[in-house]
């Protein structure tokens, strides 16, 4: 966004990479006019209902359960007030659960309903970030362990919220981690090693250096 307040390209598309939840939202806007249709739908008939993911949605209302709902914590274990979205946001704020987001990702390692050019194409390095062997593909961040092996990954953090997730297509291996308190991030190195084993030290040498 520039000094007006008003988003533009920072560079070339396809040339860089810098996160933007203008421009996520600015995307869901650009969909919900193509297709009359809001997010929280277009979502819900091409992902959430046929993937049965019944307790995902970008909005607050009725169905949510709030006894079930995890509380959100600073890392002095003080409760963050829940938010109640009434619209859909691009870049906040998904309600979901463990079982439904790994549903998704399975149907992400499968390329379900995805056709082979979108699979390489999200697979594909399209911008190299600053660490070596780490790039983004359409969406995910891809990890190149420079034999042949990958994980595609994807984190997102909030009051309260640290998550990540780690696919690794060619062995069918994954971890996901949600956290409810803003020191979560501390958990993934030690669940790295655990579940993944060598390959997660891949991940954390790739990481860190």
């Amino acid at each position: 966004m520039n000094k007006s307040g008003k988003l533009d390209f920072k560079f070339k598309p396809g040339t860089q990479y810098q996160y933007s939840g203008e421009g996520m939202e600015y995307l869901r806007k650009a969909l919900e006019k193509k297709f009359n249709k809001t997010l929280n739908q277009l979502a819900s008939e091409l992902i959430f209902e046929p993937l049965k993911m019944n307790e995902t949605q970008f909005i607050w209302n009725e169905k949510v359960d709030i006894s079930r709902y995890a509380i959100n914590y600073d890392k002095n274990a003080n409760p963050y007030e829940p938010v109640k979205n009434k619209t859909a946001n691009a870049a906040d704020d998904l309600l979901t659960t463990i079982q439904d987001y790994s549903t998704f990702l399975c149907s992400v390692l499968s390329s379900d309903g995805l056709s082979k050019k979108v699979f390489d194409e999200m697979n594909a390095h399209q911008v190299k970030q600053a660490k070596a062997n780490k790039y983004f593909g359409l969406g995910l961040e891809i990890y190149d362990f420079g034999n042949g092996e990958y994980a595609l990954s994807h984190g997102g953090a909030d009051q309260g919220v640290q998550t990540l997730f780690f696919l690794l297509p060619k062995t069918k291996q994954g971890l996901l981690i949600f956290t409810n308190v803003d020191d979560g991030y501390k958990v993934y190195e030690k669940l790295l090693l655990h579940y993944l084993g060598e390959n997660g030290q891949k991940l954390i040498d790739i990481e860190t250096k």
